[in-house]
């Protein structure tokens, strides 16, 4: 027995030491507890609120309730503006397209720093005859509000703006945004499924007419999000079927109503999030040759370092769980870091780090000491230019390759002149 529980002991620690900590939280938000009973309880219950029957009324009637307090949560004037999708992608799809549908080759604004559920929205419009303006942004982030008032034109239907990037956390002048628009006759859409409950937002105040919003940011299981419209009558559908003329289909109600219940019970210290951003950073700045990227407090924080390959950090972090981002695995550049970096000055190595009121301030600096420490190691270990270079062993290696090549042929040569 005893040697059961001793086995027991070191099998719960070796897991717990294998388990990278999480600092992603901006990728999925912890599960609510809450949200997740919610979702069981209603996953259990029979019908389809779709129908006619007393099980589907009640169904129904939850779906409804819901759609209540999500509205709320916005300063939405009525629960039937809302409408649940599969998640954010599909509202941005549906907000984006169905203005442009009902106005074949308008002119559309957006911003170079957009969601890519978003972005290639615009580009797919681009290239099928729409005109598309892309905003500027600053070293931040924020959009030139200048360009937007001179961009303009008399058949301008849409502007689109993230309310939070969720990459270098920056937060938009959603408020002045919504006026240019307002006052221009002009359709503002934004995405705000990174900020949704984190921040304050109210439709009417903001002149905001279509708001993407998202579950799983803020608790509920994935696979639900929303659109509020204010007019429906202002969107062509892209989507047919039953029900929900905007997204159609039967409904996932046991999703609805988690996601209601995440938005019941969602809280945050903002108060806590400032002290974290401030301790991480201050941290990371101990760091020779970095560069932060993100200028205002919230819940994430991204970071450039110089001197060392993405590929190298990602492998000396293994501890922790973190977004990054390079065109040195393969990938394409970010298009944020594109955006506020057009000269291409900063370093292609970037992290992003995100996390909640509830993780502690010793697990950020443990992280960043971390980092601090592993850098230091590469630095010395590796020669590492500006962007991806190889690293200098690896340049070693293929000089010596080469030379061996060369020795070989030269060998052979002579061997062939004895003959």
């Amino acid at each position: 027995m005893k040697k059961s529980i001793i086995l027991t002991v070191c099998l719960f620690n070796i897991i717990q030491a294998e388990t990278p900590q999480y600092l992603d939280y901006a990728a999925s938000w912890s599960v609510n507890e809450a949200a997740l009973n919610e979702f069981d309880e209603v996953s259990r219950m029979n019908g389809n609120s779709s129908g006619i029957t007393s099980h589907a009324k009640h169904l129904k009637e939850l779906e409804e309730r819901s759609a209540r307090i999500i509205a709320d949560k916005i300063g939405a004037q009525n629960p039937h503006q809302i409408h649940f999708t599969s998640g954010a992608t599909a509202a941005n799809n549906i907000a984006i397209l169905g203005v442009a549908y009902k106005h074949p080759k308008c002119h559309l604004i957006t911003s170079k720093i957009e969601h890519k559920s978003v972005l290639n929205v615009f580009k797919h419009l681009e290239h099928n005859g729409w005109r598309v303006t892309y905003l500027d942004v600053d070293r931040y982030g924020h959009v030139d509000l200048r360009q937007l008032k001179n961009c303009i034109q008399s058949d301008t239907k849409l502007i689109s703006v993230q309310t939070f990037n969720s990459e270098i956390g920056t937060l938009q002048d959603i408020s002045e945004i919504g006026k240019i628009a307002h006052e221009h006759g002009i359709l503002f859409h934004s995405d705000a499924s990174q900020s949704f409950c984190k921040y304050d937002i109210d439709v009417g105040k903001l002149h905001i007419d279509l708001l993407t919003v998202s579950g799983y940011k803020i608790g509920s299981p994935k696979g639900i999000g929303a659109l509020y419209v204010r007019d429906a009558e202002q969107l062509q559908p892209i989507m047919f079927g039953s029900g929900d003329s905007l997204f159609p289909g039967t409904k996932s109600t046991a999703l609805i109503c988690a996601f209601a219940k995440a938005v019941e019970t969602f809280k945050i210290d903002k108060a806590q999030i400032t002290r974290n951003f401030k301790v991480l950073t201050s941290e990371l700045r101990k760091i020779n040759n970095v560069y932060i990227n993100s200028a205002t407090p919230s819940h994430v924080v991204s970071v450039s370092i110089d001197k060392v390959l993405l590929k190298d950090v990602l492998e000396a972090m293994k501890g922790f769980s973190f977004a990054a981002g390079c065109s040195c695995l393969g990938q394409d550049k970010s298009n944020v870091m594109t955006a506020i970096d057009p000269q291409d000055k900063l370093p292609s190595c970037t992290l992003r780090i995100s996390f909640t009121d509830k993780t502690s301030e010793k697990q950020l600096i443990n992280f960043a000491q971390k980092l601090k420490s592993e850098v230091e190691r590469l630095r010395k270990e590796k020669s590492v230019g500006k962007g991806c270079e190889s690293d200098s062993s690896d340049v070693k290696a293929d000089l010596n390759n080469s030379l061996d090549k060369i020795t070989e042929l030269i060998k052979m040569g002579e061997e062939q002149e004895k003959k």
